[in-house]
């Protein structure tokens, strides 16, 4: 199983210059050493240079990791920033929407103010209304008492042409009554309408 994981390291490594090619190498001359015909200085050397290179390479690696680390902190510090930011633009977003809706309602209050006014600059003033009513109050009761004299003076006609009519009806039954009366050769006929005049009695009244 490890040589498997080895070699599917070197095969992901391509011509092996990674720290799995190095191991490799270490291995390879750990078995050369226990050969006896092998150059045991040169070996040695060499592997005190692979552990080198493979310590370096994990000193690395390990920096490599707390670099990492460090940098997973500030994205992580970053993030909640972030969500922080995100939190604050919403709420700001939201108050000004909330202020933007005021303003719009200011302004609509405003237009209808503005429109009101126009409408009561075009209609007459209070006193001026005031004055045009008595105006015509004043008119209405001038017209009513007009009526009234009119009223009163057409009662005076009718009351004169009912009296006119009862006259007109006496002296009609009068001169029939007169017609009927059989003339005296004595008497003189210019004396009839004396008669007739006293009888008649007071004087008629004038008619307008």
């Amino acid at each position: 199983m490890a040589e498997e994981a080895i070699i599917r390291k070197l095969i992901a490594d391509g011509d092996g210059t990674g720290d799995d090619r190095r191991i490799v190498q270490l291995f390879q001359l750990i078995t050369m050493l226990n050969k006896a015909n092998s150059d045991t200085k040169s070996i040695t050397h060499k592997i005190l240079t692979n552990l080198d290179l493979i310590e370096l390479s994990f000193q690395k690696q390990s920096q490599i990791s707390a670099v990492t680390e460090e940098e997973i902190v500030n994205y992580e510090r970053l993030c909640t920033e972030i969500d922080q930011m995100i939190t604050q633009n919403s709420d700001k977003m939201e108050a000004v929407k909330k202020e933007l809706a005021e303003a719009k309602q200011i302004r609509k209050n405003r237009q209808e103010y503005d429109a009101l006014a126009k409408l009561i600059k075009e209609k007459p003033s209070r006193a001026d209304t005031s004055r045009k009513l008595k105006g015509l109050q004043d008119e209405l009761e001038e017209a009513y008492a007009k009526q009234k004299i009119l009223e009163q003076r057409l009662i005076e006609k009718r009351k004169n042409m009912y009296t006119l009519a009862v006259l007109l009806d006496n002296l009609d039954e009068m001169n029939k009554e007169t017609e009927d009366v059989p003339i005296s050769e004595g008497e003189d006929a210019s004396a009839i309408p004396t008669v007739l005049s006293k009888s008649t009695g007071p004087e008629k009244p004038s008619v307008e």
